[in-house]
């Protein structure tokens, strides 16, 4: 008895921490099947029967709380969160108007031209090389076979601000502020006014300048020091994402679309819109309503009595651009497109931007921003406009092969043009497209790519008046313009301002891609992963050639080089760019131009540019 009594102690002795395992790897007492705690008892050997001892009750021991471990603990949601980028970038342009200068006020150089060599200044390069002498007497050391000076430089620089509010896992705030807003390096120096007393007594010139000033509006500066761009919400729900603010619009390349996000863009497209996107059977479908444009407010009019400060109320119902947008489409999100390219899936994304657009009423340019409301109520225009634009998206991905395009069509009408004859009335129809294709080598290093698209033009509507950096701006809705009677069409498409193709033909003597067809092979090979450099040729024809002063086809050969450095881990990037434009016939001047007269003959000349950028993303 004895001995089976020490064999029950021994085998219990053996069972204990198996059962204190079982209990630990299920807290609660609950043992799945199959454990330790759910053994059958072992038989025992036949004999007399034993008496039962009398049963006690005991409670289960209580055990301790167990540690955490790996992975235990859930992802908590960061109430704020903040990403962007400070760049600084260094421009120089030599030549940018190519060597053609300014006719009267019509007719405009291509690009901005030093101060010294605009009409009558008196401090010229051809006027001090003439002189040859500086006030102290000393030789200036200029050539006036070197004249005139053509070379613009100088730096600018952004900081971008993009928090995020995570209200919850559903609910988020979004917002976009910049500071120094492509902010020229030295250009508010103190001592240094618009206008007005001078707010730096001690710095009579701003030759004795010690300090740079922030940026203020109206008194060193165009612009605040801090610009708020965008503010949204996006709200989950069962059925769909809501978003609605003042938020990014961005489709497709970003060809009619563009938010301008990348790092050397400089303007965005931002769109006052209440939007609700959902996904079903792998695409998404998404509608919103945006507020083009309110008209005149209670804020923006010109201060009176019934107009004050508080909430503003939009003044006319009538006088509103109102806009309504439809997105379809198999969309995935670079997560998901990534993961499938290195998987050597293929991957194949496209759908449709659909926009209708309408006015009723307007106002001419006398009649904007500051003005009364009796100026307003006296000058409102019936315009009757309304345009439906469908834009198309592609893209393909295949191992080392890449292919995305876009097309799109303008079509509309404008009941009334001229506020002189209410009877004119505009056509409008315009239509581009863009692609964009490589193929990669040598394990990722050696990259091959081709980039095309194309803008429709007009024979009338004449590219140095519509230009981003013109001085006289016309309206290109007019069907006349100086006596000269036009057609009653508006063909001319206009690439976003942030779409770019090169750096300094289209990107800054037209401003954009317009009434032009363009191709653009390139190569890019990396050393190594941070390190590589990019050549581009770009041939560039007119859509209408008439349009342009040479009335020619041929507009330019420009090549680009952009030597690179990228360290995605430290979010450092920086570069260096060259660009030399062969401008063609298209972009001479001819003695005469129909509709501005005899002019000076002048054949375009090479434009240069080389441009560095440092970039700290975050």
């Amino acid at each position: 008895m004895l001995r089976r009594t020490i064999y029950a102690l021994c085998l219990l002795a053996l069972l204990w921490p198996g059962q204190a395992a079982a209990q630990m790897m299920n807290p609660g007492g609950q043992r799945p099947g199959g454990g330790l705690g759910s053994q059958p008892k072992k038989d025992k050997p036949a004999g007399p029967a034993e008496a039962a001892p009398e049963a006690e009750e005991e409670e289960e021991a209580e055990l301790p709380a167990l540690p955490p471990w790996p992975g235990q603990e859930t992802k908590k949601l960061q109430l704020f969160q903040m990403k962007g980028y400070l760049r600084l970038r260094i421009d120089m342009f030599f030549n940018g108007n190519l060597g053609q200068g300014n006719i009267g006020s019509t007719y405009q150089a291509p690009f901005y031209r030093p101060i010294s060599e605009t009409p009558k200044s008196t401090n010229s390069c051809s006027d001090r090389a003439k002189a040859n002498k500086n006030l102290d007497g000393s030789d200036r050391g200029l050539d006036p076979d070197s004249c005139p000076s053509e070379f613009l430089g100088g730096a600018n620089m952004r900081l971008r601000l993009e928090p995020t509010i995570n209200v919850s896992e559903d609910v988020r705030i979004h917002a976009q502020f910049d500071v120094f807003d492509n902010l020229v390096l030295g250009s508010t120096p103190n001592g240094q006014t618009a206008g007005g007393s001078n707010p730096a007594p001690h710095v009579p010139l701003t030759a004795f300048s010690d300090t740079q000033a922030a940026p203020i509006t109206g008194m060193n500066s165009r612009k605040p020091a801090i610009l708020v761009k965008r503010a949204w919400a996006e709200v989950g729900t069962p059925f769909g994402q809501l978003r609605f603010g003042r938020m990014p619009s961005k489709w497709g390349l970003g060809m009619l679309a563009n938010d301008g996000s990348c790092w050397d863009c400089n303007y965005g497209d931002s769109a006052d819109r209440i939007f609700f996107v959902t996904r079903l059977v792998g695409h998404i479908f998404g509608a919103g309503y945006d507020f083009a444009s309110s008209g005149p407010t209670s804020l923006s009019v010109a201060r009176g009595a019934p107009y004050t400060d508080g909430q503003a109320i939009d003044l006319e119902p009538m006088d509103d651009v109102s806009q309504w947008v439809f997105v379809v489409g198999k969309i995935d999100s670079e997560e998901v497109v990534k993961d499938t390219v290195e998987r050597g899936d293929l991957l194949l994304n496209y759908g449709s931007y659909f926009v209708y657009r309408e006015q009723d009423y307007g106002y001419p340019k006398n009649a904007g921003l500051g003005s009364s409301v009796e100026t307003l109520a006296s000058n409102m225009v019936e315009r009757s406009a309304w345009a439906v634009i469908p834009d198309l998206w592609f893209k393909l991905m295949y191992k080392k092969f890449y292919f995305e395009a876009e097309a799109v069509i303008i079509y509309g009408q404008i009941d009334n043009i001229s506020d002189e004859n209410k009877l004119d009335q505009l056509d409008v129809f315009q239509w581009g497209w863009a692609m964009k294709t490589h193929y990669k080598f040598l394990r990722d290093a050696l990259t091959i790519g081709l980039h095309m698209g194309m803008a429709s033009g007009d024979q009338n509507e004449l590219f140095w008046l519509n230009r981003r950096n013109n001085l006289t701006i016309q309206d290109p809705n007019l069907i006349t313009k100086d006596g000269v009677s036009l057609d009653t069409r508006n063909s001319e498409f206009r690439f976003d301002y942030d779409y770019h193709v090169d750096l300094i033909l289209f990107r800054e003597i037209m401003g954009t891609v317009s009434n032009a067809f363009f191709w653009k092979p390139w190569i890019q090979y990396n050393l190594v992963d941070s390190f590589g450099a990019k050549l581009a040729m770009i041939h560039s024809v007119a859509h209408k050639p008439i349009a342009y002063p040479g009335n020619d086809p041929n507009l330019g050969v420009e090549l680009n080089l952009d030597v690179f450095y990228k360290n995605i881990e430290e979010g450092f990037f920086a570069g260096i760019q060259y660009g030399v434009l062969f401008p063609l016939a298209g972009l001479d001047r001819p003695a005469e131009i129909p509709g501005i007269g005899t002019t000076h003959e002048a054949d375009a000349e090479i434009a240069h540019t080389l441009q560095a950028r440092f970039i700290v993303q975050f």
